[in-house]
């Protein structure tokens, strides 16, 4: 599983000399507004896939990813009002199929291109749930070899004018659908696959690029059609668990960012998939929301000590570092970037395993508000403007399966 759901992880604190380092959570001087909680309790506390959140014919929604145990039997993809939590409709998994792992991280998109939204979600029956966003109505089932860990992607890979769909299970098949359910193409990477896959013109040559990490510590690309294009290893000992991608160097191609169990963020050339940098935290780094700071591309990277770092994209130079938590913990999922407070500029919020959640300036560290909640975070907040506003509410799936809207003052 993702750095989110490894445990039993020591807790250090890590000094580095020469880097601007600021306080801990606990220290903001406002409050982020608690809106909603959702009432689903799966009957477990294992809960660590973020929620898919969209706009769908003028309906705010918010798509939970429910998993429990057989015992409890609550394994769904639950569609909630963004507006106040209230349940729309639910897709069951059968208890048969009802782990921890029963649902994954789902997407928000048009597959068919009808013009209608659809949700997509991984699930423990081996394939990809597709359902109509608002009403919930079963629209396709995308068979996959294993059950799937990572958010599907909808592209168009071959550029056919048709958006294809992309999903990795957790074995390392790598598919692509077609509008139509088929299989385009596949490629089994026989190892374990927790980072979501990058889909994207990643080496600047204007062909769609799949990449693809995995628990080895490989890292491929695949073309258009399917064929390998480059793989890399990225070290012994590097257990891929987060990617991310951006521009960040002079030349076209967009770099590729991989957080690892042992700690590393390291960033990679799209074209070439050389290494151009890298930066070692204490444990289970993760890695989400890179942005242009004062004119520096910024990778942003959280570390099981409860740690944020900003770290240089052109050099991985630290530019700032700050506790999130002191308190003992296991992970950190990474941090995620959007305008919160309605002024333009996007801000950095960060879900810590104790279930704290924090906003801070990307520029300079400093803590501007948080909330806090006694149960334990496992994966990102989602972000995104239900209401129309011009600000960004805070989405957050605890672990017990309950997700709570947050909102930060104007």
């Amino acid at each position: 599983m993702r750095t989110r759901t490894l445990l039993a992880v020591a807790v250090l604190v890590v000094g580095l000399l020469g880097v601007v380092y600021v306080g801990l959570a606990g220290e903001s001087t406002g409050a982020l507004e608690l809106e909603w909680t959702s009432e689903p309790d799966p009957g477990t506390a294992g809960n660590h896939h973020e929620p898919a959140v969209a706009v769908v014919d003028g309906e705010p929604l918010v798509f939970a990813p429910v998993s429990s145990t057989q015992d409890a039997d609550q394994c769904a993809l639950v569609a909630l009002d963004a507006t106040d939590g209230s349940e729309r409709w639910r897709y069951d998994v059968p208890r048969r199929n009802c782990t921890i792992h029963a649902v994954a991280d789902p997407a928000v998109a048009d597959t068919d291109g009808d013009g209608d939204r659809e949700v997509l979600a991984p699930t423990t029956e081996d394939e990809v749930l597709v359902a109509g966003a608002v009403e919930g109505r079963i629209e396709d089932r995308l068979p996959l070899t294993d059950y799937g860990y990572t958010r599907p992607t909808v592209a168009d890979i071959d550029e056919d004018g048709q958006d294809e769909t992309v999903a990795v299970d957790v074995l390392g098949s790598v598919r692509v659908f077609a509008p139509d359910g088929s299989i385009e193409w596949r490629a089994d990477r026989e190892a374990y696959v927790w980072a979501t896959p990058i889909v994207d013109d990643v080496d600047a040559d204007g062909a769609t690029e799949v990449v693809v990490a995995d628990r080895h510590g490989y890292v491929t690309a695949f073309g258009p059609e399917g064929s390998v294009l480059w793989n890399r290893s990225s070290g012994a000992g590097s257990v891929a668990t987060w990617m991310t991608s951006a521009n960040l160097d002079d030349d076209p191609a967009l770099e590729y960012v991989v957080a690892t169990t042992s700690g590393a963020t390291v960033a990679y050339d799209g074209r070439t998939g050389e290494r151009e940098w890298g930066h070692d935290a204490s444990s289970l780094s993760a890695v989400n929301a890179v942005l242009s700071v004062e004119g520096r591309p910024t990778v942003f990277a959280t570390a099981a000590d409860g740690s944020l770092v900003a770290i240089d994209g052109t050099d991985g130079s630290v530019r700032w570092e700050t506790m999130v938590t002191d308190q003992p913990i296991n992970m950190m999922p990474p941090p995620v970037a959007g305008d919160v407070d309605g002024d333009g500029d996007a801000e950095l919020v960060v879900a810590a395993n104790d279930g704290t959640v924090a906003v801070y300036d990307p520029a300079s560290g400093e803590l501007l508000a948080t909330h806090s909640r006694a149960v334990a975070i496992l994966a990102h907040p989602v972000l995104a403007d239900t209401d129309g506003d011009g600000s960004e509410e805070i989405y957050v799936m605890y672990a017990d399966g309950r997700v709570q809207r947050l909102s930060a003052e104007n």
